[in-house]
């Protein structure tokens, strides 16, 4: 059952991210140091294929929902969802990154989201998904942008973000550099595992860890004694109804196994 509903996914999630047949190639654009470069390099593409395979391993039910993804960049996340049915709003802080997101996929709705800026959203209506990977870290007041994330969710968030290591909950901040894939206000943040697993328990009422982690050096395996890196990335589940899955734990684990393809 797993290897097929997976295998499913996993051949859907490759070509989105490998040659993605509705837009032109990243060779075509004239300017060499384009903005939307960052997106597009091959650690960008390795990082995001290894988090949306891991996803998608995870065995939840993910198909024919409606699905707010924040901090979207140009988009390069968003066929995973189509390709399940699903209903997507795609949006990002960046203006600049919204019109590549328009260019790249016309028909979806897409909207310009600084969760910066403390408001509402609830216009833009109710989802049974948040897709928020690789967003939190760049946001300075990450307790508020969960909070309102949590007021237009029914369901879950899947949530992807950089971490500080440490047994405490706390969060510390430091400055992001200038890029279309990093803060909108320039200041960043870095939370530990319990700080964003307390917050997701205050928001949305149930806090959860997959068993493993993405096959990619940004995300450790041992997390008493991780290989020095630059960056160490965790993935959270929150959500408003309890959930009943062998892939995912309540408790912070000390140590998480390495997802690895099934080969066929």
């Amino acid at each position: 059952m797993l290897r097929n509903y997976f295998g499913d996914i996993v051949r859907w999630v490759r070509p989105s991210l490998d040659t993605d047949r509705n837009i032109a190639p990243q060779n075509t654009f004239a300017d060499p140091s384009s903005p939307y470069d960052v997106f597009l390099s091959s650690n960008a593409l390795a990082i995001n294929r290894a988090r949306q395979e891991h996803l998608a391993s995870i065995g939840l039910d993910l198909n024919n929902k409606r699905v707010l993804e924040v901090g979207a960049g140009i988009g390069l996340h968003t066929d995973f969802f189509l390709n399940l049915n699903c209903d997507v709003t795609v949006t990002d802080g960046n203006k600049e990154n919204v019109s590549e997101i328009r260019r790249r996929h016309p028909t979806l709705r897409s909207e310009v989201l600084n969760l910066e800026l403390n408001e509402p959203l609830s216009h833009l209506g109710s989802y049974d998904l948040v897709y928020c990977y690789g967003l939190l870290y760049h946001v300075k007041n990450a307790e508020s942008a969960l909070a309102r994330l949590a007021e237009v969710c029914s369901g879950q968030i899947l949530l992807e973000t950089c971490v500080s290591l440490g047994q405490y909950e706390e969060i510390i901040y430091l400055q992001d550099f200038i890029s279309n894939n990093q803060a909108i206000s320039g200041i960043g943040s870095r939370p530990t595992r319990i700080w964003v697993q307390n917050k997701l328990r205050k928001y949305f009422g149930y806090a959860y860890i997959p068993v493993t982690q993405p096959d990619h050096p940004d995300f450790p395996l041992n997390w008493l004694c991780p290989l020095t890196n630059l960056l160490y990335r965790s993935i959270f589940v929150g959500s408003k109804v309890p959930l009943s899955n062998e892939s995912l734990q309540t408790n912070l684990p000390s140590e998480q196994a390495k997802f690895e393809m099934l080969k066929t």
